[in-house]
């Protein structure tokens, strides 16, 4: 069993959502507190299709950067 699931991911987590919002950047800020909610110490927003009323995300967060010390390097 491993004691962190995340020490298997090499690099980043997409995810793709769909946010109400009023604006491209309401968009972009509900994404990256999404982020931040789900645990993510650094994450970008990789698109965002706003349609109105609502926008499509698609976000990036990481779990491993270049540089970081990996747990497979152990």
């Amino acid at each position: 069993m491993v004691k962190n699931i995340f020490n298997k991911v090499v690099d980043a987590i997409d995810l793709e959502t769909v946010v109400i919002c009023s604006s491209e950047a309401e968009a972009k800020g509900i994404g990256l507190e999404l982020l931040k909610e789900l645990g993510f110490k650094d994450g970008d927003i990789v698109s965002v299709e706003f349609t109105g009323m609502s926008a499509r995300l698609r976000l990036r967060g990481n779990v491993f950067k270049p540089g970081d010390e990996y747990h497979w390097e152990k």
